[in-house]
């Protein structure tokens, strides 16, 4: 293979750490260069562009660092993993303000590297967002991650969405710490609801929070794979996420433990959140 060059926007994180490792085998001879917001290097990386955030002044702070180490602006892929946004309310509840705060760090400068430097594929990372289970907590969040399957799907031979199951990281935590805290004060029925079932569980709510997402996933696709064992997702699912996306033709591809398939529409949405909240 060429040398092609990958950018991975956020490569300390989980999704960057294994976006970093997958591209080291698939691609041997490419040129890795991942982006941090501290002043370390990224491990995995060959070139690590530090201090840079996820803003509006994202594809100044990229350009300025390429052309110091005389690096190409040209790209294989852009991968880009960074997502932050207010959770711990109903989707349904999310407000201008939140949603454009989500989009700001979780999506708009994405757009604006695509805009500029137009890589062969722009590579994000989804959820299962349209569950219902998710309607209750899910938040800002919600309407980020269908607005990336849009944009996905609006061109799909230049975009890809890499969809994959719950597993435990330093987001879910962090996730599960805002929701713990926000169904103690909560007025919201549906946070009420799951309020009581944690209470219910006896477990931790970390824990409780793990077994109900990975509940809810089992139980909306076994069917479709009647003959395979349903697992809890792992980190390496994300790098066989991306290898098969990367190598194949469709906008959206899902990775559920063992369970793998493509997506080349939106998924069936109810009529409150067909519409946007922007």
């Amino acid at each position: 293979m060429s040398k092609n060059q990958y950018l991975i926007v956020g490569g300390s994180g989980e999704a960057g750490q294994s976006a970093l490792q997958t591209l080291r085998n698939i691609a041997p001879d490419a040129v890795l260069i991942a982006s941090t917001t501290s002043e370390s290097n990224v491990e995995g990386a060959d070139i690590t562009l530090k201090r840079i955030f996820a803003d509006q002044n994202i594809v100044t702070s990229v350009k300025e660092q390429l052309k110091t180490n005389h690096l190409s602006s040209e790209w294989e892929a852009i991968i880009y993993t960074p997502a932050l946004g207010e959770v711990g309310f109903p989707i349904r509840t999310t407000t201008k303000k939140a949603l454009s705060g989500a989009l700001s760090i979780s999506y708009d400068p994405m757009i604006l590297l695509e805009t500029e430097f137009k890589p062969r594929l722009t590579v994000a990372y989804s959820a299962f967002y349209w569950l219902p289970h998710t309607y209750s907590f899910y938040g800002s969040m919600g309407y980020v991650k269908k607005k990336m399957d849009e944009w996905a799907f609006a061109s799909p031979t230049n975009r890809r969405i890499i969809r994959a199951g719950t597993f435990f990281s330093k987001s879910v935590r962090g996730i599960s710490l805002i929701l713990q805290r926000s169904i103690k004060k909560t007025d919201h029925p549906e946070m009420n609801l799951l309020k009581e079932e944690w209470e219910k569980s006896g477990k931790k709510f970390q824990d409780f929070f793990l077994d109900y997402a990975w509940m809810h996933e089992k139980k909306a696709f076994q069917e479709k794979f009647p003959n395979i064992p349903y697992r809890h997702t792992s980190r390496d699912d994300l790098g066989r996420g991306l290898k098969l996306a990367l190598q194949g033709n469709f906008p959206v591809t899902t990775v559920l433990g063992d369970w793998e398939w493509t997506e080349d529409k939106m998924p069936d949405l109810p009529e409150w959140f067909q519409s946007s909240s922007e």
